[in-house]
C-alpha cells in the first residue's frame, strides 16, 4: 500500500550501490577507491581546531575562501568555480541545470553507476552507450547526441583507462550541450582536461577532494566552468550546502597540495607494483590511470577470488552485473596492504 505514496520515478529506479563499508576495522579495504595514506597531521590539526563556538553559526553559502584558494592554485578565477558535497552534488545539480524534464542524458556504459541514479531520479531519461570492449569511446558517442548532456569519466571507472585530451575535445567540439567531464581520479594520471574549460563555453569539470586529498569522510568536491555555467549551479543549490568544517579543510588541503602529489606519486608507484605481480598471477588488467585496477578473469572466477578475498579479510569490488561478471576493480593499497592482497591470492591459486 505504501507504494501509493511514491513518486512515479521508482518504478524504474535501480538504487545506487555504494562499495561495502564494514564495521570491522579488521578488513583491507580495496573496494572503494579510497587513499590509503592519511592526511598530513596538519590538515588533521585544523579541522580538529575548527571544532568551536563557531559552529552555531551557519557557514559560507558561497563558499568563497574555499573557492578562491582552489582558484589560486589552478589559476582560475573564483567565478569559474563551484564547491559542492562531493562532486556527486555537483553531478545532480548539472543535469538538473543543463537538461529538462524527459530528456535524454547521454553517458558511457559501464562506467560510474550513479550517472544513471541521478538521471532518473531527475526525470530525465539514461541514454548508456556501451563502451567498447577494451573500455574506449565507441564513435556514435563522439558523432551523435549532439544536443543532449553528455557525462563523461576520465580516468574512466570501473576500467581506470584517461581517454585521450584530443578525443574529449572533439566530443566537446561536436556538441550543442554541456559536456561534463568528471575528473575524480586525475590526479593520478598524467594528462587532464582542465584548459579546455577557458576554450569551450560547454564544458564543466568536476574534481573531488575524496581520492588524491584522503578526505572521502569530508565529502567535498569541485568543479570548473564558464562563469555562466557556475551561477546556474550556484541559482539551484541547497541554502548551505556546504558545512563550514568542509570548507575549512578543503582549504588546509589545497595548501599542503604538494603532500597531495607525493602520495599520488607513491600510488601510482604502488600500481604499477601490484600490476606486474598481478600479471605474473596470469591476470589480464586494463592500463590504468586511477588509483584503482581493473582487471578481467575467467568465467566464473571473478566471484570466487572476490568471496575467498573476503573470508580473508579482504574487500576488492566485484559489481556482479552481466557486462562486469567477469571483471574485479582493485583499489591501490599501502605496499603492506598489497602484500596481504597478494599472498591471498596465492593461496588462493595454491602458490607457495
Amino acid at each position: 500500500m505504501i507504494n501509493k505514496f511514491l513518486n512515479k520515478i521508482f518504478q524504474k529506479l535501480s538504487p545506487y550501490v555504494p562499495g561495502e563499508q564494514p564495521s570491522d576495522s579488521v578488513f583491507i579495504k580495496l573496494n572503494t577507491n579510497e587513499n590509503p595514506f592519511s592526511p598530513p597531521e596538519q590538515i588533521l590539526k585544523v579541522i580538529r581546531d575548527s571544532v568551536d563556538e563557531s559552529v552555531k553559526k551557519y557557514p559560507d553559502p558561497l563558499a568563497t575562501k574555499l573557492r578562491k584558494t582552489i582558484g589560486s592554485r589552478y589559476k582560475m578565477p573564483c567565478e569559474w568555480i563551484f564547491a559542492g558535497n562531493g562532486s556527486d552534488e555537483i553531478l545532480r545539480l548539472s543535469i538538473i541545470a543543463f537538461s529538462s524534464v524527459n530528456e535524454k542524458i547521454v553517458f558511457l556504459y559501464p562506467s560510474y553507476p550513479l550517472y544513471e541514479v541521478l538521471t532518473t531520479i531527475s526525470d530525465r531519461k539514461p541514454c548508456k552507450i556501451r563502451l567498447l570492449p577494451d573500455f574506449h569511446i565507441p564513435d556514435d558517442f563522439i558523432s551523435c547526441y549532439t544536443d543532449c548532456l553528455k557525462i563523461i569519466a576520465n580516468p574512466d571507472s570501473p576500467s581506470g583507462l584517461f581517454h585521450p585530451v584530443e578525443l574529449i575535445e572533439e566530443i566537446v567540439k561536436k556538441s550543442n550541450r554541456v559536456v561534463l567531464i568528471d575528473e575524480a581520479y586525475v590526479d593520478f594520471a598524467e594528462e587532464n582536461c582542465l584548459n579546455l574549460v577557458k576554450k569551450y563555453e560547454n564544458v564543466l569539470i568536476t574534481r573531488s577532494f575524496s581520492k588524491s586529498f584522503s578526505l572521502a569522510g569530508i565529502r567535498l568536491g569541485y568543479c570548473f566552468g564558464n562563469p555562466d555555467l557556475i551561477s546556474a549551479l550556484f541559482s539551484i543549490k541547497d541554502s548551505y550546502n556546504l558545512n563550514r568544517i568542509s570548507q575549512i579543510a578543503g582549504i588546509a588541503a589545497m595548501k599542503y597540495y604538494r603532500v597531495m602529489q607525493q602520495n599520488c606519486n607513491k600510488i601510482i608507484k604502488n600500481r604499477e607494483f601490484l600490476r606486474k605481480k598481478l600479471e605474473q598471477l596470469g591476470f589480464n588488467i586494463f592500463p590504468s590511470s586511477a588509483n584503482f585496477l581493473c582487471v578481467k578473469l575467467p568465467d566464473g572466477q571473478a566471484e570466487k577470488i572476490y568471496q575467498y578475498l573476503k573470508e580473508h579479510k579482504i574487500l576488492v569490488r566485484y559489481f556482479n552485473t552481466p557486462d562486469l561478471k567477469d571483471y574485479l576493480r582493485i583499489t591501490v593499497g599501502s605496499r603492506s596492504e598489497i602484500y596481504a592482497l597478494l599472498r591471498v591470492l596465492k593461496q588462493y591459486y595454491g602458490y607457495r
